[in-house]
């Protein structure tokens, strides 16, 4: 974890914004939507990008896993930082590139966080992930549109009386 100077946060106090990423343009609204609730919130901002194998065959059905998650966590970072810098928000942000499931993973990774923000899905393929994201999750989850449109999803049982 980092910090900005002149400022401590403590592990197990900091509160985390997770947002999931890609490189579509309702990822980057998301990203910038999740830096600002992170900074409002004091919390630090976690993106996380899950490079699923086996994923879309029909644009090569020979492409290496190694390559790709090589790709992305050389481009991801960047990409991340420059949607937040760009926005101007002063966020302590964290980058993670994993492999598996992409619902798994960002619950997984989610475990400690207070909310997790997604872009909303670009292809009829992709259009459960929002529903089994809320499902898998502890918290909230936020769906973020290219536009930065919010809509919020909990699919947590409500406590009983």
């Amino acid at each position: 974890m980092t910090a900005r100077a002149g400022t401590t946060y403590p592990s197990s106090n900091h509160a985390t914004v997770l947002v999931g990423v890609s490189g579509s343009a309702a990822s980057a609204a998301a990203t910038r939507w999740a830096a600002a609730e992170a900074a409002r919130r004091g919390a630090r901002l976690h993106a996380v990008h899950v490079v699923e194998p086996g994923r879309a065959p029909e644009i090569s059905p020979h492409r290496d896993l190694r390559l790709d998650l090589d790709l992305a966590r050389r481009t991801i970072p960047g990409r991340v930082g420059g949607w937040v810098f760009r926005a101007g928000i002063d966020v302590e942000v964290a980058v993670s590139v994993v492999t598996g499931d992409a619902v798994e993973q960002l619950a997984r990774e989610a475990a400690d966080a207070s909310l997790v923000v997604i872009g909303a899905p670009d292809s009829l393929g992709d259009s459960v992930l929002p529903a089994e994201l809320a499902a898998e999750c502890l918290c909230p989850v936020v769906v973020v549109d290219a536009l930065g449109d919010v809509s919020h999803l909990d699919a947590r049982p409500f406590p009983s009386v």
